[in-house]
């Protein structure tokens, strides 16, 4: 949970801040800033009355900007003026708040530095960013192993970048209402709760979904995309898994932003020399250097064995740093799609889904059946000869 560390003497100050976060973090009275006190994301105040007199604000700032480990600075004082808080900000503070403040103007206040500083020093969970030359493909992926992770007990969200309509949405039959800029207006006061209240919730599995059209059908005007970075980096920080399917995202700098931030990168290939022609760009797009392509596994999508572009030669091409099939039974993902139940929900995993549940870190990936035979006739044991 993120805390506020208030530095000052005053109770009442203190009951004040912590009824307007309602709940949203503790608050702490303390002396001085200690090194096991900025652990995790936190805003630290200051109260005015509590400096002595002979010491400068700008040396009493200073001096928990040492200590405070690059955590939000506050100062509460009842001096507002537009010089005064123009020296707070000069001297460290990130905010000024007056010290009759209440409610609405505290919270707003902090609830966005504590979105900032749960983005840069929460723990954050899992973040995996799928890739792919078709859209709804990497679509239908994406939402298969988020509803894995989802019925492994996961705390998972899919967002789903698909334009203008979100496939994962179609997939999943689920209708929705929030979106991208929703969020994204949002973000002053987001937080887990807010999400679980506000996100459409697929209720067989528990995943939580996010697209950019919001239900809407047509792209969000206005958002940039620094915008989404930021949102990306909170929403991570609020889940234990984010699934993010890039769809139809071709920009650049947020592609390479979206890729620098991941633990895993999935890219989603059919055997075509025109699909791996348009993943060879976006690889381009998202950096092509050793640390991103290590974490970059390549997706066969409707693996055909017949077809000469064979899983290696695509992985060789393509420079990733491993390759899985996806065996797909066309007819039963198509109903799957059309009727909205996604395969992952099925009773008995086929070749598709557990390689699915490979490649989201469920189960391992298996061997072929003819290593099994050699390693049991390995292990059975030797009869001494007559």
């Amino acid at each position: 949970m993120a805390r506020i560390i208030l530095l000052s003497v005053d109770h009442s100050l203190a009951a004040r801040i912590s009824e307007a976060m309602q709940g949203r973090a503790a608050v702490e009275l303390a002396q001085a800033v200690t090194p096991d006190m900025v652990e995790g994301p936190c805003v630290i105040l200051v109260d005015r009355d509590a400096i002595p007199p002979e010491r400068s604000i700008a040396t009493a700032l200073s001096a928990v900007a040492e200590g405070a480990s690059g955590r939000p600075i506050v100062l509460v004082t009842g001096e507002t003026g537009a010089d005064e808080i123009l020296h707070a900000i000069r001297s460290g503070a990130d905010d000024v708040i007056p010290r009759e403040a209440e409610g609405e103007e505290i919270a707003a206040i902090l609830g966005r530095l504590l979105n900032r500083s749960t983005a840069d020093h929460g723990k954050g969970g899992r973040l995996t960013l799928v890739l792919g030359a078709d859209p709804e493909a990497a679509a239908m992926v994406a939402t298969d192993m988020a509803v894995s992770r989802a019925r492994a007990g996961s705390s998972t969200l899919l967002i789903d970048f698909t334009m203008p309509t979100s496939a994962a949405e179609a997939y999943l039959d689920l209708p929705v209402s929030y979106g991208i800029a929703s969020a994204i207006a949002d973000i002053e006061r987001l937080d887990a709760s807010l999400l679980s209240s506000a996100l459409a919730r697929h209720d067989p599995s528990g995943l939580m979904l996010l697209t950019l059209d919001g239900g809407a059908g047509t792209e969000p005007a206005g958002i940039a995309p620094a915008d989404i970075a930021a949102l990306v980096r909170l929403l991570r920080a609020c889940c234990g898994d984010l699934i993010l399917c890039a769809g139809s995202l071709r920009h650049p700098a947020l592609l390479r932003t979206l890729a620098s931030l991941a633990d895993r990168i999935e890219l989603v290939c059919a055997q075509s020399i025109r699909e791996m022609d348009a993943c060879r760009r976006l690889i381009d797009r998202i950096g092509d250097d050793e640390a991103t392509l290590a974490r970059t596994q390549l997706l066969v999508w409707d693996h055909q064995p017949a077809i000469l572009l064979d899983t290696r030669r695509m992985g060789d091409i393509l420079r990733t740093n491993s390759t899985l099939p996806l065996p797909i039974d066309q007819v039963r993902l198509r109903n799957a799609l059309n009727a909205g139940r996604p395969l992952a929900m099925e009773a008995t995993p086929d070749r598709y889904m557990r390689a699915i549940r490979t490649a989201c870190g469920i189960e391992p990936q298996r061997s072929s059946k003819s290593l099994e035979r050699l390693r049991r006739l390995l292990q059975r044991p030797v009869e001494p000869a007559a």
